[in-house]
Protein backbone atom coordinates (compact mmCIF):
# COMPACT_ATOMS: atom_id res chain seq x y z
CA UNK A 1 0.00 0.00 0.00
CA UNK A 2 3.18 2.29 0.05
CA UNK A 3 2.86 5.38 -2.31
CA UNK A 4 5.80 6.88 -4.15
CA UNK A 5 5.12 10.27 -3.09
CA UNK A 6 4.91 10.23 0.15
CA UNK A 7 8.08 7.85 0.24
CA UNK A 8 10.43 10.99 -0.14
CA UNK A 9 8.12 13.55 2.37
CA UNK A 10 9.15 10.20 5.12
CA UNK A 11 12.57 10.14 4.19
CA UNK A 12 12.72 14.00 4.29
CA UNK A 13 12.06 14.05 7.72
CA UNK A 14 13.95 11.39 8.50
CA UNK A 15 17.07 12.97 6.72
CA UNK A 16 16.40 16.61 8.00
CA UNK A 17 14.60 16.28 11.45
CA UNK A 18 16.21 16.85 14.45
CA UNK A 19 16.52 14.23 17.33
CA UNK A 20 13.48 15.29 19.24
CA UNK A 21 14.56 14.61 23.14
CA UNK A 22 11.94 15.98 25.44
CA UNK A 23 14.63 17.03 28.14
CA UNK A 24 16.21 18.82 24.94
CA UNK A 25 16.32 23.19 25.22
CA UNK A 26 12.94 24.26 23.35
CA UNK A 27 11.61 20.75 23.35
CA UNK A 28 7.96 22.16 23.73
CA UNK A 29 8.39 24.48 20.57
CA UNK A 30 9.43 21.53 18.27
CA UNK A 31 7.41 19.32 16.55
CA UNK A 32 8.54 15.57 16.77
CA UNK A 33 9.00 13.24 14.16
CA UNK A 34 5.71 11.19 14.65
CA UNK A 35 3.35 14.47 14.53
CA UNK A 36 5.11 15.09 11.17
CA UNK A 37 4.22 11.08 10.26
CA UNK A 38 0.88 11.76 10.90
CA UNK A 39 0.16 15.14 9.28
CA UNK A 40 1.72 13.67 6.32
CA UNK A 41 -0.23 10.71 6.31
CA UNK A 42 -3.44 12.55 7.44
CA UNK A 43 -2.72 14.47 4.30
CA UNK A 44 -2.92 11.45 2.09
CA UNK A 45 -6.27 10.39 3.29
CA UNK A 46 -7.70 13.91 2.99
CA UNK A 47 -6.19 13.83 -0.47
CA UNK A 48 -8.03 10.33 -1.16
CA UNK A 49 -11.14 10.60 0.60
CA UNK A 50 -11.83 13.88 -1.80
CA UNK A 51 -11.54 11.40 -4.75
CA UNK A 52 -14.47 10.31 -3.60
CA UNK A 53 -16.44 12.82 -4.28
CA UNK A 54 -14.97 13.20 -8.35
CA UNK A 55 -15.83 12.54 -11.49
CA UNK A 56 -13.00 10.00 -12.15
CA UNK A 57 -12.99 6.62 -10.59
CA UNK A 58 -9.64 6.99 -9.09
CA UNK A 59 -11.05 6.59 -5.31
CA UNK A 60 -10.00 3.40 -3.43
CA UNK A 61 -11.75 2.93 -0.37
CA UNK A 62 -9.63 0.29 0.81
CA UNK A 63 -6.81 2.50 0.39
CA UNK A 64 -8.41 5.31 2.03
CA UNK A 65 -9.20 3.30 5.05
CA UNK A 66 -5.52 2.35 4.98
CA UNK A 67 -3.88 5.83 5.57
CA UNK A 68 -6.82 7.01 8.26
CA UNK A 69 -5.60 4.18 10.16
CA UNK A 70 -2.07 5.00 9.58
CA UNK A 71 -2.77 8.22 10.62
CA UNK A 72 -4.70 7.77 13.92
CA UNK A 73 -1.83 5.23 14.46
CA UNK A 74 0.64 7.98 14.24
CA UNK A 75 -1.63 9.99 16.92
CA UNK A 76 -1.73 7.57 19.50
CA UNK A 77 1.93 6.90 19.50
CA UNK A 78 2.80 10.46 19.79
CA UNK A 79 0.44 10.78 21.99
CA UNK A 80 1.72 7.86 24.48
CA UNK A 81 5.37 8.31 23.97
CA UNK A 82 5.21 11.92 24.82
CA UNK A 83 4.04 10.94 27.63
CA UNK A 84 6.56 8.42 28.59
CA UNK A 85 9.19 10.81 27.05
CA UNK A 86 8.12 12.97 30.32
CA UNK A 87 8.81 10.20 32.51
CA UNK A 88 11.85 8.61 31.23
CA UNK A 89 13.24 12.41 31.80
CA UNK A 90 11.75 12.76 35.22
CA UNK A 91 11.80 9.93 37.27
CA UNK A 92 13.57 6.67 37.91
CA UNK A 93 14.65 4.02 35.20
CA UNK A 94 12.96 1.10 37.42
CA UNK A 95 9.51 3.01 37.08
CA UNK A 96 10.14 3.13 32.85
CA UNK A 97 11.04 -0.51 32.97
CA UNK A 98 7.88 -2.36 34.65
CA UNK A 99 5.68 -3.04 31.96
CA UNK A 100 2.81 -3.86 33.84
CA UNK A 101 -0.67 -2.27 32.43
CA UNK A 102 -2.43 -2.86 35.83
CA UNK A 103 -3.58 0.24 37.27
CA UNK A 104 -2.64 -0.53 40.30
CA UNK A 105 1.11 -1.45 39.72
CA UNK A 106 4.01 0.78 40.69
CA UNK A 107 4.39 2.81 37.79
CA UNK A 108 4.13 5.82 39.75
CA UNK A 109 6.06 9.10 40.52
CA UNK A 110 6.55 9.96 44.23
CA UNK A 111 3.58 11.84 45.24
CA UNK A 112 3.17 14.67 47.64
CA UNK A 113 1.05 13.74 50.77
CA UNK A 114 -2.61 14.96 50.38
CA UNK A 115 -4.47 17.56 52.47
CA UNK A 116 -7.50 17.10 54.59
CA UNK A 117 -9.15 20.21 52.92
CA UNK A 118 -7.67 19.02 49.15
CA UNK A 119 -10.76 18.62 46.54
CA UNK A 120 -12.04 16.18 44.48
CA UNK A 121 -10.54 17.93 41.69
CA UNK A 122 -7.23 18.70 43.10
CA UNK A 123 -6.87 14.91 44.38
CA UNK A 124 -7.28 13.57 40.37
CA UNK A 125 -4.82 16.17 39.80
CA UNK A 126 -2.54 14.64 42.17
CA UNK A 127 -3.23 10.97 40.92
CA UNK A 128 -2.85 11.72 37.16
CA UNK A 129 0.71 13.49 37.93
CA UNK A 130 1.79 10.59 39.88
CA UNK A 131 0.38 7.41 38.37
CA UNK A 132 1.54 7.33 34.80
CA UNK A 133 -0.70 4.20 33.70
CA UNK A 134 -3.97 6.24 34.38
CA UNK A 135 -2.30 8.99 32.83
CA UNK A 136 -1.87 6.93 29.93
CA UNK A 137 -5.45 5.90 30.01
CA UNK A 138 -6.43 9.19 30.31
CA UNK A 139 -4.47 9.84 26.88
CA UNK A 140 -5.82 6.89 25.49
CA UNK A 141 -9.91 7.59 25.76
CA UNK A 142 -8.76 10.98 24.31
CA UNK A 143 -7.67 9.54 21.69
CA UNK A 144 -10.25 6.76 21.11
CA UNK A 145 -13.03 9.68 21.22
CA UNK A 146 -11.04 12.19 19.08
CA UNK A 147 -10.38 9.26 15.83
CA UNK A 148 -14.37 7.96 16.75
CA UNK A 149 -16.07 7.75 13.43
CA UNK A 150 -18.07 11.18 12.18
CA UNK A 151 -22.28 10.70 13.13
CA UNK A 152 -25.11 13.17 12.41
CA UNK A 153 -26.27 14.48 15.01
CA UNK A 154 -30.30 15.36 15.74
CA UNK A 155 -31.47 18.59 14.89
CA UNK A 156 -32.36 20.88 17.50
CA UNK A 157 -35.99 20.92 18.22
CA UNK A 158 -37.42 24.21 20.16
CA UNK A 159 -40.98 22.98 22.10
CA UNK A 160 -40.54 20.56 24.75
CA UNK A 161 -42.94 17.40 24.31
CA UNK A 162 -44.75 19.31 21.22
CA UNK A 163 -46.74 16.80 20.17
CA UNK A 164 -47.69 15.50 23.34
CA UNK A 165 -48.59 18.76 24.49
CA UNK A 166 -51.43 18.80 22.00
CA UNK A 167 -52.25 15.68 22.29
CA UNK A 168 -52.97 16.42 26.19
CA UNK A 169 -55.04 19.71 25.01
CA UNK A 170 -57.17 18.13 22.56
CA UNK A 171 -58.00 15.52 24.49
CA UNK A 172 -58.93 18.39 27.36
CA UNK A 173 -61.20 20.15 24.75
CA UNK A 174 -62.73 16.88 23.33
CA UNK A 175 -63.88 15.70 27.41
CA UNK A 176 -65.25 19.66 28.05
CA UNK A 177 -67.07 19.22 24.90
CA UNK A 178 -68.26 16.02 25.45
CA UNK A 179 -67.50 15.23 21.81
CA UNK A 180 -67.03 11.04 22.90
CA UNK A 181 -64.17 9.14 24.45
CA UNK A 182 -60.70 9.88 23.54
CA UNK A 183 -59.16 7.03 20.03
CA UNK A 184 -57.05 4.50 21.33
CA UNK A 185 -54.14 6.02 20.05
CA UNK A 186 -54.69 8.98 22.03
CA UNK A 187 -55.57 7.19 25.48
CA UNK A 188 -52.39 5.41 25.24
CA UNK A 189 -50.17 9.32 25.85
CA UNK A 190 -49.88 10.85 29.17
CA UNK A 191 -51.61 13.51 30.24
CA UNK A 192 -49.00 15.27 31.55
CA UNK A 193 -45.86 16.76 29.96
CA UNK A 194 -42.86 16.34 32.35
CA UNK A 195 -39.97 14.27 32.30
CA UNK A 196 -41.11 11.90 34.54
CA UNK A 197 -44.46 11.09 32.85
CA UNK A 198 -43.79 7.96 31.19
CA UNK A 199 -42.24 6.13 33.90
CA UNK A 200 -45.40 7.24 36.69
CA UNK A 201 -48.18 6.87 34.31
CA UNK A 202 -46.73 3.95 32.37
CA UNK A 203 -47.65 5.35 29.32
CA UNK A 204 -46.34 6.93 26.03
CA UNK A 205 -45.22 9.95 24.39
CA UNK A 206 -47.21 11.22 21.55
CA UNK A 207 -45.33 9.21 18.43
CA UNK A 208 -43.60 11.96 16.94
CA UNK A 209 -42.33 13.27 20.13
CA UNK A 210 -41.04 9.41 20.93
CA UNK A 211 -38.99 9.39 17.98
CA UNK A 212 -37.53 12.56 18.21
CA UNK A 213 -36.58 11.39 22.41
CA UNK A 214 -35.05 8.46 21.08
CA UNK A 215 -32.88 10.14 18.36
CA UNK A 216 -31.82 12.85 20.72
CA UNK A 217 -30.28 10.34 23.57
CA UNK A 218 -28.67 8.61 20.52
CA UNK A 219 -27.24 11.53 19.98
CA UNK A 220 -25.91 12.48 23.24
CA UNK A 221 -24.71 9.13 23.60
CA UNK A 222 -22.13 9.78 20.87
CA UNK A 223 -21.36 12.79 21.88
CA UNK A 224 -20.06 11.78 25.28
CA UNK A 225 -18.86 8.35 23.29
CA UNK A 226 -16.23 11.35 21.57
CA UNK A 227 -15.74 13.32 24.40
CA UNK A 228 -18.11 16.17 23.77
CA UNK A 229 -19.87 16.62 26.64
CA UNK A 230 -20.33 20.13 26.00
CA UNK A 231 -22.03 19.81 22.94
CA UNK A 232 -24.72 17.38 24.79
CA UNK A 233 -25.16 19.32 27.22
CA UNK A 234 -25.70 22.62 24.46
CA UNK A 235 -27.99 20.33 22.74
CA UNK A 236 -30.21 19.42 25.65
CA UNK A 237 -31.06 23.30 26.40
CA UNK A 238 -31.22 24.05 22.79
CA UNK A 239 -33.84 21.62 22.49
CA UNK A 240 -35.92 23.10 25.75
CA UNK A 241 -34.34 20.45 27.94
CA UNK A 242 -32.12 22.34 31.05
CA UNK A 243 -33.51 19.44 33.08
CA UNK A 244 -31.56 16.93 31.42
CA UNK A 245 -28.77 19.04 30.68
CA UNK A 246 -28.03 19.24 34.55
CA UNK A 247 -28.58 15.72 34.39
CA UNK A 248 -25.16 15.58 32.63
CA UNK A 249 -23.52 18.03 34.50
CA UNK A 250 -22.82 15.85 37.60
CA UNK A 251 -19.54 14.48 36.88
CA UNK A 252 -17.48 17.82 37.16
CA UNK A 253 -14.75 17.08 40.01
CA UNK A 254 -15.39 19.26 42.95
CA UNK A 255 -13.16 22.49 43.39
CA UNK A 256 -12.70 24.80 45.93
CA UNK A 257 -10.20 27.81 44.97
CA UNK A 258 -10.45 28.99 48.54
CA UNK A 259 -8.51 25.64 49.74
CA UNK A 260 -5.72 25.77 46.75
CA UNK A 261 -2.42 26.37 47.06
CA UNK A 262 -0.62 27.96 44.40
CA UNK A 263 0.36 25.68 41.94
CA UNK A 264 3.97 25.13 42.13
CA UNK A 265 6.22 25.72 38.89
CA UNK A 266 8.51 22.32 39.02
CA UNK A 267 5.11 19.86 39.88
CA UNK A 268 2.74 21.66 37.38
CA UNK A 269 1.61 18.74 34.88
CA UNK A 270 2.88 19.76 31.51
CA UNK A 271 -0.12 17.86 29.76
CA UNK A 272 -3.73 18.29 28.02
CA UNK A 273 -5.38 15.08 29.96
CA UNK A 274 -8.76 15.27 31.24
CA UNK A 275 -10.82 14.72 34.02
CA UNK A 276 -14.54 14.57 33.26
CA UNK A 277 -13.97 17.16 30.78
CA UNK A 278 -11.90 19.70 32.72
CA UNK A 279 -8.32 19.77 31.00
CA UNK A 280 -5.50 19.58 33.19
CA UNK A 281 -3.63 22.15 31.21
CA UNK A 282 -6.05 25.25 32.56
CA UNK A 283 -5.39 23.96 36.23
CA UNK A 284 -3.99 27.13 36.72
CA UNK A 285 -6.93 29.10 35.61
CA UNK A 286 -9.31 29.04 39.37
CA UNK A 287 -12.62 30.13 39.80
CA UNK A 288 -13.66 32.73 41.43
CA UNK A 289 -16.06 30.34 43.70
CA UNK A 290 -16.75 26.62 44.28
CA UNK A 291 -17.55 24.19 41.13
CA UNK A 292 -18.37 20.75 40.34
CA UNK A 293 -20.52 18.42 42.24
CA UNK A 294 -19.44 17.35 45.90
CA UNK A 295 -21.88 14.77 45.82
CA UNK A 296 -20.73 13.35 43.07
CA UNK A 297 -20.53 9.44 43.93
CA UNK A 298 -24.15 9.96 44.75
CA UNK A 299 -24.92 11.55 41.31
CA UNK A 300 -22.98 8.55 39.95
CA UNK A 301 -25.16 6.20 41.65
CA UNK A 302 -28.37 7.65 40.31
CA UNK A 303 -27.05 7.39 36.61
CA UNK A 304 -26.21 3.73 37.55
CA UNK A 305 -29.83 3.44 38.64
CA UNK A 306 -31.06 4.89 35.80
CA UNK A 307 -28.98 3.18 33.54
CA UNK A 308 -30.09 -0.37 35.03
CA UNK A 309 -33.97 0.35 34.58
CA UNK A 310 -34.94 -2.30 31.33
CA UNK A 311 -37.65 0.28 30.59
CA UNK A 312 -35.31 3.27 29.40
CA UNK A 313 -34.65 3.95 26.12
CA UNK A 314 -31.46 1.83 25.16
CA UNK A 315 -29.22 4.65 24.49
CA UNK A 316 -30.45 6.70 27.65
CA UNK A 317 -28.95 3.60 29.57
CA UNK A 318 -25.71 3.51 27.45
CA UNK A 319 -25.41 7.29 28.34
CA UNK A 320 -25.83 7.65 32.13
CA UNK A 321 -23.74 4.32 32.10
CA UNK A 322 -21.14 5.67 30.27
CA UNK A 323 -20.97 8.86 32.51
CA UNK A 324 -21.00 6.96 35.71
CA UNK A 325 -18.34 4.75 34.45
CA UNK A 326 -20.75 1.62 34.51
CA UNK A 327 -19.91 -1.22 31.50
CA UNK A 328 -22.71 -3.22 31.06
CA UNK A 329 -25.32 -0.69 29.10
CA UNK A 330 -22.36 0.46 27.10
CA UNK A 331 -21.50 -2.43 25.82
CA UNK A 332 -24.79 -3.05 24.53
CA UNK A 333 -24.43 -0.42 22.00
CA UNK A 334 -20.65 -0.84 21.24
CA UNK A 335 -20.12 -2.26 17.48
CA UNK A 336 -16.24 -2.30 16.83
CA UNK A 337 -13.11 -2.41 18.40
CA UNK A 338 -12.76 1.20 19.05
CA UNK A 339 -15.98 1.36 21.00
CA UNK A 340 -15.60 -1.65 23.24
CA UNK A 341 -12.43 -0.26 23.86
CA UNK A 342 -13.05 3.07 24.84
CA UNK A 343 -15.90 1.10 26.91
CA UNK A 344 -13.38 -0.63 29.23
CA UNK A 345 -10.80 2.02 29.49
CA UNK A 346 -13.65 4.61 30.28
CA UNK A 347 -14.34 2.30 32.84
CA UNK A 348 -10.92 1.86 34.10
CA UNK A 349 -10.78 5.54 34.59
CA UNK A 350 -13.68 6.06 36.40
CA UNK A 351 -13.16 3.32 38.86
CA UNK A 352 -9.81 4.35 39.71
CA UNK A 353 -10.43 7.98 40.19
CA UNK A 354 -13.52 7.16 42.56
CA UNK A 355 -11.44 4.59 44.35
CA UNK A 356 -8.87 7.18 45.15
CA UNK A 357 -10.88 10.08 46.17
CA UNK A 358 -12.59 7.50 48.22
CA UNK A 359 -9.49 6.50 49.84
CA UNK A 360 -8.61 9.37 50.68
CA UNK A 361 -9.94 10.34 53.92
CA UNK A 362 -10.40 14.45 52.69
CA UNK A 363 -12.14 16.47 55.62
CA UNK A 364 -15.06 17.07 53.11
CA UNK A 365 -17.29 14.05 52.37
CA UNK A 366 -20.32 13.46 50.39
CA UNK A 367 -23.82 12.20 51.03
CA UNK A 368 -24.27 8.65 52.13
CA UNK A 369 -25.62 6.67 49.06
CA UNK A 370 -27.05 3.99 51.11
CA UNK A 371 -30.31 4.78 50.22
CA UNK A 372 -30.25 3.56 46.71
CA UNK A 373 -28.46 0.38 47.08
CA UNK A 374 -25.94 -1.24 45.25
CA UNK A 375 -26.17 -1.33 41.71
CA UNK A 376 -24.57 -4.80 41.04
CA UNK A 377 -22.69 -5.00 37.45
CA UNK A 378 -22.09 -8.51 35.91
CA UNK A 379 -18.99 -7.65 34.78
CA UNK A 380 -15.59 -7.73 37.18
CA UNK A 381 -13.85 -4.35 38.02
CA UNK A 382 -11.35 -3.79 35.16
CA UNK A 383 -7.98 -3.32 36.40
CA UNK A 384 -5.58 -4.43 33.47
CA UNK A 385 -5.33 -2.97 29.91
CA UNK A 386 -3.73 -5.97 28.84
CA UNK A 387 -6.64 -8.30 29.81
CA UNK A 388 -9.57 -5.90 28.13
CA UNK A 389 -7.04 -6.33 24.67
CA UNK A 390 -6.71 -9.70 25.11
CA UNK A 391 -10.38 -10.55 25.18
CA UNK A 392 -11.10 -8.92 22.46
CA UNK A 393 -8.96 -10.66 20.56
CA UNK A 394 -11.23 -13.63 21.74
CA UNK A 395 -14.33 -11.63 21.56
CA UNK A 396 -17.70 -13.63 20.97
CA UNK A 397 -18.76 -11.10 17.91
CA UNK A 398 -16.87 -12.34 14.78
CA UNK A 399 -16.31 -8.74 13.20
CA UNK A 400 -14.89 -7.40 16.84
CA UNK A 401 -12.41 -10.05 16.72
CA UNK A 402 -11.45 -9.62 12.79
CA UNK A 403 -10.94 -6.03 13.87
CA UNK A 404 -8.29 -6.99 16.91
CA UNK A 405 -6.78 -8.63 14.62
CA UNK A 406 -6.24 -5.92 12.13
CA UNK A 407 -2.22 -4.75 11.81
CA UNK A 408 -2.40 -1.45 13.07
CA UNK A 409 -4.57 -2.55 15.69
CA UNK A 410 -2.16 -5.00 16.94
CA UNK A 411 0.53 -2.11 16.58
CA UNK A 412 -1.81 0.01 18.64
CA UNK A 413 -2.26 -2.74 21.09
CA UNK A 414 1.78 -3.19 21.44
CA UNK A 415 2.09 0.56 22.00
CA UNK A 416 -0.65 1.02 24.68
CA UNK A 417 0.87 -1.77 26.28
CA UNK A 418 4.40 -0.57 26.42
CA UNK A 419 5.75 -3.89 24.27
CA UNK A 420 6.24 -2.13 20.94
CA UNK A 421 9.62 -3.80 21.22
CA UNK A 422 8.05 -7.39 21.51
CA UNK A 423 5.96 -6.74 18.30
CA UNK A 424 9.26 -5.18 16.58
CA UNK A 425 10.97 -8.55 17.36
CA UNK A 426 7.84 -10.76 16.34
CA UNK A 427 7.60 -8.76 13.12
CA UNK A 428 11.10 -8.98 12.14
CA UNK A 429 11.54 -12.68 12.48
CA UNK A 430 8.18 -13.49 11.00
CA UNK A 431 9.53 -11.19 7.82
CA UNK A 432 12.80 -12.61 7.99
CA UNK A 433 11.04 -16.55 7.89
CA UNK A 434 8.98 -15.13 4.91
CA UNK A 435 5.47 -16.09 7.50
CA UNK A 436 4.11 -12.80 7.19
CA UNK A 437 0.58 -12.14 4.79
CA UNK A 438 0.56 -9.14 2.40
CA UNK A 439 -1.81 -7.10 4.87
CA UNK A 440 0.94 -6.75 7.73
CA UNK A 441 3.77 -6.28 5.20
CA UNK A 442 1.85 -3.90 3.79
CA UNK A 443 2.85 -1.52 7.03
CA UNK A 444 6.12 -1.81 6.87
CA UNK A 445 7.13 1.75 6.08
CA UNK A 446 5.06 2.57 9.42
CA UNK A 447 7.02 0.04 11.68
CA UNK A 448 10.47 1.17 10.10
CA UNK A 449 9.58 5.28 10.98
CA UNK A 450 7.91 4.19 14.18
CA UNK A 451 10.90 2.12 15.26
CA UNK A 452 13.33 5.29 14.56
CA UNK A 453 10.52 7.84 15.93
CA UNK A 454 10.63 5.58 19.48
CA UNK A 455 14.60 5.36 19.22
CA UNK A 456 15.16 8.84 18.91
CA UNK A 457 12.92 9.27 22.30
CA UNK A 458 15.57 7.56 24.71
CA UNK A 459 13.94 4.36 24.41
CA UNK A 460 15.04 0.84 24.17
CA UNK A 461 14.55 -1.01 20.84
CA UNK A 462 16.25 -4.68 19.91
CA UNK A 463 18.33 -3.47 17.33
CA UNK A 464 18.85 -6.18 15.19
CA UNK A 465 15.52 -6.39 14.81
CA UNK A 466 15.05 -2.61 13.56
CA UNK A 467 18.46 -3.28 11.40
CA UNK A 468 16.98 -6.01 9.64
CA UNK A 469 13.77 -3.88 8.66
CA UNK A 470 15.73 -0.72 7.82
CA UNK A 471 17.36 -3.50 5.47
CA UNK A 472 14.23 -4.32 3.73
CA UNK A 473 12.42 -1.47 3.61
CA UNK A 474 15.36 -0.28 1.53
CA UNK A 475 15.35 -3.35 -0.32
CA UNK A 476 11.80 -3.18 -1.16
CA UNK A 477 10.90 0.49 -1.19
CA UNK A 478 13.50 2.71 -1.87
CA UNK A 479 16.23 0.73 -4.32
CA UNK A 480 14.25 0.51 -7.52
CA UNK A 481 12.13 3.85 -7.25
CA UNK A 482 14.15 6.49 -5.16
CA UNK A 483 17.83 5.20 -4.98
CA UNK A 484 18.91 9.06 -4.11
CA UNK A 485 17.15 8.13 -0.62
CA UNK A 486 18.79 4.97 0.52
CA UNK A 487 22.13 6.80 2.25
CA UNK A 488 19.58 8.62 4.83
CA UNK A 489 18.67 4.86 5.79
CA UNK A 490 21.23 3.65 5.76
CA UNK A 491 22.68 6.08 8.71
CA UNK A 492 20.24 4.60 11.01
CA UNK A 493 21.73 1.16 10.96
CA UNK A 494 24.06 0.19 13.11
CA UNK A 495 27.78 1.88 12.66
CA UNK A 496 29.03 -1.64 11.84
CA UNK A 497 26.91 -2.74 8.99
CA UNK A 498 26.43 0.83 7.47
CA UNK A 499 29.70 0.24 4.85
CA UNK A 500 28.83 -3.15 4.36
CA UNK A 501 25.00 -2.10 3.06
CA UNK A 502 25.82 0.89 1.30
CA UNK A 503 28.59 -0.94 -0.61
CA UNK A 504 26.47 -3.91 -1.58
CA UNK A 505 23.77 -1.49 -2.93
CA UNK A 506 26.12 0.69 -4.83
CA UNK A 507 27.17 -2.74 -6.87
CA UNK A 508 23.47 -3.08 -8.08
CA UNK A 509 23.68 0.59 -9.70
CA UNK A 510 24.89 0.37 -13.35
CA UNK A 511 24.66 3.91 -14.53
CA UNK A 512 26.69 6.55 -15.93
CA UNK A 513 29.50 7.42 -13.81
CA UNK A 514 28.17 10.71 -12.86
CA UNK A 515 25.32 9.10 -11.87
CA UNK A 516 26.76 6.83 -9.46
CA UNK A 517 29.24 9.66 -8.70
CA UNK A 518 25.90 11.70 -7.30
CA UNK A 519 25.58 8.03 -4.87
CA UNK A 520 28.20 8.92 -3.20
CA UNK A 521 28.02 12.43 -1.87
Amino acid sequence: MAVVDITKEFAGVVDSHEVHRPNAAASSERISQARLFCQLAKKRYEQIAREKYAVSDTYSPEEADYWKAESSTWDLLERIYALRAQNLATSDDSCMKDDSSDLDSDRRVPEKKTSLTTTDFTRAQELMASNSLLAECVELRRWLEENASEFQPVETRKGYLFYTRKSIRDRERAAASKTGPASPVASRVVTEADPDSTSRQIKELAHEDAEYETSLVRTLFEYVRRGRAGNAIDLCIESDEPWRAASLKGGLLWRDPRLESEPEAETEVDSDMRVDDVEVKDIDVRPDFPAGNINRSLWKQACAALAQDESNDLYERALYAALSGRLDEVLLVCEGWEDHLWAYVNTMIETQIDLEIKDSGLLYTPAQSTSLGHIQSKYPPVRDIKLVLDSLSSHDSTAVRQEANEPFHRLQSAVVLNSLPDYLQSYSDRLEAGEMDEQEANILRFVVHSALHVRSLGFELPGTAIDLLIERYIDSELTKQHRELVAPYVAQLHPGKRTDVYARFLQTISDPLPARLSLLK
